[in-house]
């Protein structure tokens, strides 16, 4: 069996700890780390071989030990202490960001926008500039890496590496970006954002090339010398906005992805399912510090609510929990943290043989890294794209594309939809889904555009808003959508007003209660205009508000009520092939009442073309979730409780409907106990109840 499939509980220890104090790190014991590692029930760690300061903790002859170990192997000791308590061992190793190579190596630093070459910010108390960061396009530094990753594979044996930092943290102006730009394209680097501008996109993809090609680099080096080696690279490069240099080539050099996470139910949800669809190898890594609320606390630890919550969110999503400890300057451990963890990862262990299997979802929401972008950021000089070390910082507006995607997780989620994140690594399986969602996918390839074409044309069901495929892959913004003819309608425009109304009409009227033609529901954005083609069902229309909500004039001094009708359409449903098609001229997504996500739901739901592959009356702070584990005759259902305010407040009575489509129940199961419940089976639905959920449940139902 591989290592990560034997536990999804593992532990990382921060070690990024200078040497100008001759106390730091002094009091570190490999053997007691090993030691609580056991007894926080985890089964893997990961241990650090460099660190951000760029220092070593081993005798390299590449870089520079660090002064408290120069007569000492503290990373050998690590792994043998480690390995003799039965654990895996992950080698973490620091690309990009390395503090002895920035001081020492002033030709390979990154240069920013104003050609100065300084640290980047991170966000801690004062908002210091506290990381040096080398450009990977840098020869001699890529050379160092591949030397030192040697190195390290050359003399210890463990089970993985995970290279963290694989990503751009600014836009770089470096001589070895500006010269190899000028090679590759026989231009020079862009000082502007544009998203319709080719030679700004063309830039975007250079960025995201040189990344994949460094990435490569790492992984190639290391499976060289270890084949049988798992390579994790930090994937927080997926998490976040353009700027990092994200792609879904880029997910193909990892062989999981594996990223601090912080944010709450929803946000954890969201990328857990982005990161299930995009790894080659599953589990996932969920990767959360113990404490509160992110990386950058030393001290305020969260209470076992807060960690079983994270840890079983991940769970049901099918990935590995991986929880931090900050080693202290001195080189102790939070032994404390590391017995209250023990409870916690107690409690998934039973759990974990029953894990696993395909992740059944009927509804996938298309997540595009050549789409991750805000067209109001063009006209913006570079100097306003540094990304800064800070968890869920967004420069987007609401209705981007990333943002429409992160905020249907909690529609879907709260009307217990099944569904995933998928990309276009996920083109030739569409037909999994019964509905795909398109939310203000700006940019489609022709291999994107003909996917979903065919997709439609053989049955699905497509939701597609605004701006979807009006700008070409090499940045140029079209008279029409490409998939025009598959949405019925064609562009004409764009309203000037960025708050309007949706108007429902006739028969789609009961979707929208409570609100109604008399009284529209508002979106705080722009919309699109369009023309609707023949044959097509216009479901509601743009209203426009009395006046602009830009200038001085109004109707209402406090708000822009709507007042002008019009005859665009706002929602058009077209039939396409064997499919349907709904298509919002405004980004809805955004949506963010109870009473405005419901009519997304009710939405989404009239353009499925069969029931949902579960069903319940839980409330919104539960989440299910459903695999497949056809080799066993099984469907495993996970149950979540993970309630705004913890502890939870048990939920009584929860019933639960799967549907089994042509197979028959013999039983169901709750785990891991393996103790048969009560079920009824009609109409292709299994339905049991569970009596009380307090935190977490699962239940198998084999057929």
């Amino acid at each position: 069996m591989n290592w990560y499939e034997r536990s999804r509980r593992r532990i990382l220890l921060d070690f990024h700890i200078p040497d100008w104090d001759p106390t730091f790190l002094s009091r570190f014991n490999p053997d007691e780390f090993a030691e609580y590692v056991v007894k926080a029930n985890a089964t893997a760690a990961t241990i650090f071989a460099n660190t951000h300061t760029g220092l070593c903790n081993y005798p390299t002859e590449v870089g520079k030990i660090h002064e408290q170990f120069k007569n000492r192997d503290i990373l050998g000791e690590a792994i043998d202490a480690c390995h003799q308590g039965g654990l895996d061992v992950v080698i973490y190793y620091c690309t990009i960001f390395v503090d002895w190579y920035w001081d020492t190596h002033p030709q390979a630093r990154m240069v920013d926008f104003y050609g100065e070459s300084r640290k980047v910010k991170m966000s801690n108390i004062g908002h210091p500039y506290r990381f040096s960061v080398s450009c990977p396009n840098n020869l001699e530094y890529r050379i160092f890496v591949k030397k030192q990753l040697e190195e390290i594979c050359d003399r210890y044996d463990f089970e993985g590496v995970w290279p963290d930092m694989t990503f751009w943290p600014m836009v770089c102006y470096c001589p070895s970006c500006q010269e190899r730009y000028r090679h590759e394209t026989g231009l020079e680097l862009p000082r502007r954002i544009n998203w319709e501008d080719p030679n700004w996109v063309r830039f975007v993809h250079k960025r995201q090339e040189w990344m994949v090609e460094f990435a490569d680099l790492i992984t190639s080096t290391i499976k060289a010398k270890k084949p049988h080696v798992t390579v994790a690279h930090q994937s927080m490069v997926f998490s976040h906005e353009w700027k990092l240099g994200a792609s879904v080539e880029l997910a193909e050099k990892t062989d999981w992805l594996s990223a601090d996470l912080y944010g709450g139910k929803y946000y954890l949800s969201f990328m857990a399912k982005l990161f299930y669809g995009l790894s080659n190898i599953r589990p996932f890594e969920q990767i959360n510090s113990w404490c509160y609320p992110d990386i950058f606390e030393h001290l305020v630890t969260r209470n076992e609510d807060e960690l079983r919550a994270n840890t079983f969110s991940t769970l049901i999503n099918g990935g590995a929990m991986v929880f931090i400890d900050a080693i202290d300057p001195i080189g102790t451990i939070h032994k404390r943290n590391y017995l209250t963890l023990g409870k916690i990862f107690s409690e998934m262990a039973p759990f974990e043989p029953y894990a696993g299997g395909k992740f059944v979802q009927d509804v996938g929401i298309y997540f595009s890294y050549d789409s991750d972008f805000d067209l109001a950021e063009n006209g913006n000089e570079l100097a306003l794209a540094e990304y800064t070390i800070e968890p869920g910082k967004m420069s987007q507006g609401s209705s981007s594309h990333r943002n429409a995607a992160l905020n249907l997780t909690k529609t879907l989620l709260n009307a217990h939809t099944p569904f995933g994140v998928i990309t276009k690594k996920d083109l030739n399986h569409l037909s999994d889904y019964q509905i795909i969602i398109l939310p203000n996918v700006t940019v489609l390839d022709k291999t994107e555009a003909n996917a979903i074409r065919a997709y439609v044309e053989a049955g699905g069901c497509l939701y597609a808003s605004k701006n979807t495929s009006l700008i070409s892959y090499d940045g140029i913004h079209q008279h029409d959508f490409t998939l025009s003819e598959l949405f019925g309608i064609s562009y004409l425009g764009e309203t000037q007003e960025i708050l309007t109304y949706v108007k429902p009409t006739g028969k789609y009227e009961p979707l929208f209660n409570p609100f109604s033609a008399d009284w529209p529901v508002t979106l705080k954005d722009s919309q699109v205009l369009v023309k609707a083609h023949a044959g097509t069902e216009v479901l509601a229309t743009l209203v426009k508000p009395y006046t602009d909500p830009e200038s001085t004039q109004y109707a209402s001094i406090l708000t822009s009520p709507p007042g002008i009708d019009t005859e665009y359409p706002a929602l058009i449903l077209n039939h396409y092939g064997k499919g349907n098609v709904l298509f919002s001229t405004g980004v809805i997504e955004i949506w963010d009442h109870d009473s405005t996500r419901n009519i997304f739901a009710n939405l989404i739901k009239q353009l499925a073309s069969r029931p949902f592959s579960f069903e319940t009356n839980a409330p919104a702070p539960v989440e299910l979730t459903l695999f497949h584990q056809q080799e066993r005759k099984r469907f495993v259902i996970n149950v979540l409780n993970y309630q705004q305010e913890l502890p939870n407040i048990p939920i009584y009575g929860i019933k639960v409907k799967v549907r089994l489509e042509d197979t028959k129940p013999v039983h169901v199961l709750q785990l891991p106990e393996e103790e048969q419940i009560s079920s009824v089976f009609e109409n292709g639905f299994v339905t049991f109840e569970i009596p009380r959920l307090d935190n977490f449940a699962m239940f198998a139902i084999d057929y």
